[in-house]
């Protein structure tokens, strides 16, 4: 997993903006979120932004070769990640994911193995088929 990370405070709100590589979706074990917590927290640090963020934001995110094609599941594990009230405080990105005022949320697959014949994200289970 690899994150990117950028605050725009010309803008208001400030606008966070995350480009995230590999994502977890909210049903992988916590662990992964925990993972993703850390990485969003070291990016934001070295973006140098002040952390946690206490004052409202609008937040832009790009997950890039996500570990799911639901944006609803991916939404809810980054809001986990970055929610001060959940896991540990010490490493949380905003002080409460209330905080959100609005979000921009888009995908990209990079991997043309992670695409079916259609351009469309494969589910998982399903692989492509070796020609013979």
């Amino acid at each position: 997993m690899k994150t990117r990370a950028r605050l725009n405070a010309t803008v208001h709100p400030p606008l966070l903006s995350l480009s995230i590589f590999e994502a977890p979706h909210r049903r992988m074990h916590i662990s992964a979120i925990t993972a993703l917590r850390q990485d969003l927290f070291d990016a934001c640090v070295a973006a140098k932004i002040t952390l946690p963020i206490d004052y409202p934001i609008d937040l832009s995110v790009l997950f890039v070769n996500p570990m799911s094609p639901d944006l609803g599941n991916l939404y809810l594990a980054l809001e986990q990640a970055l929610d001060g009230n959940t896991l540990s405080k010490r490493t949380a990105v905003l002080e409460d994911d209330a905080l959100i005022s609005k979000a921009s949320i888009s995908k990209m697959y990079t991997d043309p193995n992670k695409l079916d014949s259609h351009g469309r994200p494969r589910k998982k289970g399903h692989h492509v088929k070796k020609a013979s």
